[in-house]
């Protein structure tokens, strides 16, 4: 059975410039290909999402290897994206919340003085989104929920028909990483929020293919990163 490695992208840049690596999400990907070398974790394929920060930690990552395997870009690995959320639900939330309203204010201050933080009104403004997009509570002309999560779902079936005792790794988001976590464990949707909100970059999640889904073997692991270099944004 195929052994499968997720891993969330480097720490990314600020809100307004997203789907980028700052200088700490690069050197999280080095980290992390000399960790893979370094534990014999030779990949017969390697997957990544699209979006640039993805395909940047999958290709950092890889260079550590002295011949570097070829990275298959497949956009079903890509992340939602949040702030499209932001701009179909942030106002309908204000004027039905005071308090959404005002934590809304306070991210704003918030993201001003640390574009990486998840802290406070900022997480709380973040999981007002997603429960509302999850609850399919407002119009919204993007990728529904239950469109996302049945795309990730899609591909786990691909991942097990590789066959053989292969290593592949996967280089995606927290939410396809919570997605297929809470699969392997049989959560419901609204648990899968708590997962999303602790994986820290470049961590690895590894699972196993198992009779037509997931066995999950470590969850959100950076062996790879000292307390200082852990970020969750």
């Amino acid at each position: 059975m195929s052994l499968i490695y997720l891993v969330r992208h480097g720490q990314a840049g600020a809100r307004d410039n997203y789907d980028v690596l700052s200088d700490l999400g690069r050197e999280q990907a080095r980290m992390l290909g000399e960790y893979l070398v370094a534990q014999n974790i030779r990949p017969d394929l390697v997957f990544s999402g699209s979006f640039n920060r993805q395909q940047l930690t999958a290709e950092i990552a890889c260079q550590a290897y002295s011949h570097s395997p070829e990275i298959i870009v497949d956009p079903r690995w890509d992340e939602f994206r949040l702030a499209a959320l932001y701009r179909a639900f942030a106002d309908r939330l204000a004027s039905e919340s005071e308090e959404f309203a005002r934590d809304f204010e306070e991210m704003q201050r918030a993201i001003i003085a640390d574009p990486h933080t998840t802290r406070g009104a900022t997480g709380r403004c973040d999981r007002a989104m997603v429960t509302a997009w999850m609850a399919n509570r407002f119009p919204y002309d993007g990728e529904q929920w239950h469109q996302f999560q049945g795309r990730i779902h899609s591909l786990v079936p691909e991942l097990s028909n590789h066959g053989g005792d292969q290593t592949i790794v996967v280089f995606t988001s927290a939410t396809p990483i919570s997605i297929l976590t809470g699969a392997a464990l049989g959560l419901r949707d609204e648990q899968l929020l708590r997962l999303m909100g602790v994986i820290y970059n470049s961590s690895i999640t590894v699972t196993r293919a198992w009779e037509g889904g997931l066995r999950l073997f470590t969850y959100n692991s950076t062996p790879h990163l000292p307390e200082s270099l852990k970020t969750l944004r």
